[in-house]
Parts: C-alpha cells; structure tokens; sequence
C-alpha cells in the first residue's frame, strides 16, 4: 500500500485555499454576487490547486531520483573503499564482459588493462605515478571514486584514462552489478526538526498567509474594499509562491 504523501497533499490544500480567498473576495467584490463569486474561486481552487500538484509532484519525484542516486553513489563509495581486492576485480571483470581476465591485480579486457584505486581520498599524484611505472602492452585506465586535478594532469600526460564513481555507478547501474547490500548502510535519518530547518523559507507562509487572509475579510467591512483585496491578494500569492517554489 502506497503511503500518503501529506506534505504534497497539505501544499496543494495550502495553494488552492490562497486561490479560493483570492478570486472569491475579488468577484465578489466586482459583481457584488457571492454566487458568481464562489463558483469562480472554486473553479480558480481546482485549477491552480491541479498545476501546484503536478509542480511539486514532479520536483518531488526528480529531487527523489537524484537524491537517490547520490546516496546510492556514496554508499558505493564506501562499499568498494572497504572491500577486499579480489572483490573489486570480479565486480569490474563482470562489468566489461565475458572477455575481459584478471592479471595479478589488473583486469584485461580488449588490449586495455584497467587499474583501481578505490579510497575515500582523491587520487594523487603518486598514485598516478605507481600505474605510469607498471609495465605493460596496450592502454592504461584508472578505476577511483575521485580523482585530483593534478592526478587528471599527470596521467592525460602519459594517456592513462579515468573513471571516477560516477561513470562507475552507471556502468554497474546498467550491467545490473550494483550491490544488494552494501558493507556499510548510512546512519539514521535526519530529525524532523532538521529536515524543516532546511525549507526555512516555508516560515514566510503562515505570516503571509493570516496577513493576506485577514486583509481579504476586512475587505467586506471597510469603505475602501479595493486596497485591502489587492494588498491581501499579493500576501496570498506570496505565501503559495514561498510554498510551492520554497
């Protein structure tokens, strides 16, 4: 069973009230008819309430794509950081294919001979310069999960070819290589209270939101009606706007 996704749900409830209060009080205000007023504002609820759901439906979905798919990179980091040698060989011979054999602590596959340096740092200078030194026919390339820029100078000098995690993870990713469980799961998910402290920006709509609100119902007592709809209108906006595109 799928779960409720109420923060999707509560923004979309969130957008198409501002819009309902909006165009309510403004036809209303204009026609001097609360029926014309309040089709029209449920006719604008449905609307902009329908657009702010396949907005921030659709930014959910590719945040969540991506942000699965760095979490999953790092955790691979870490996986092939800490495996033994002979693991790392058999991943990377099976990611070239059925040619490619494992030499010592190399795999060949094509007159290519391919070299790992899995760590969590980037890879150095020296790290460049041991490969440079390892004698051997063909061409020469560098598995790491990161490489330094005078690392990527040395070895573009001496032809040596690089693939950090990235190209990695697409490699397994398609050859359908990544792991099923990795040596290390990240720690617990963030708190509550730092996952809101990251949309901070979402403090600007309850303010805005009351403001507008409040200026939109005095509209109906005062003699000058006009300056409280449009004033309040802009709060409104502005509290959706600060919702939805936070």
């Amino acid at each position: 069973m799928r779960r409720l996704n109420l923060p999707l749900v509560l923004d979309t409830v969130f957008a198409a009230i501002c819009a309902f209060l909006l165009f309510f009080t403004a036809i209303r205000f204009y026609t001097k008819s609360a029926v014309v007023g309040l089709i029209f504002g449920i006719c604008a609820a449905l609307l902009l309430g329908a657009l702010a759901f396949l907005y921030i439906s659709g930014k959910q979905n590719k945040s969540l794509l991506l942000s699965k798919n760095e979490k999953e990179k790092k955790l691979l980091s870490l996986h092939l950081s800490l495996s033994r040698d002979e693991y790392v060989l058999n991943l990377i011979k099976k990611s070239l294919g059925d040619e490619a054999k494992i030499r010592g602590k190399r795999v060949i596959c094509g007159g290519v001979s391919y070299f790992f340096n899995f760590k969590m740092q980037p890879l150095t200078e020296d790290d460049v310069a041991r490969i440079i030194k390892f004698k051997c026919d063909g061409e020469k390339k560098i598995y790491c999960i990161k490489s330094s820029a005078e690392a990527a100078f040395l070895a573009g000098n001496f032809a040596i070819g690089i693939t950090c995690i990235d190209e990695v993870y697409e490699a397994l990713k398609k050859s359908d290589l990544l792991p099923e469980k990795y040596v290390y799961e990240e720690p617990k998910k963030k708190s509550l209270f730092k996952r809101i402290k990251l949309r901070f920006t979402r403090k600007l709509c309850g303010p805005l939101f009351w403001s507008g609100a409040a200026l939109l119902a005095l509209s109906y007592f005062t003699f000058f009606p006009i300056y409280y709809i449009i004033s309040g209108g802009i709060m409104l906006i502005l509290s959706a706007v600060a919702l939805v595109f936070n």
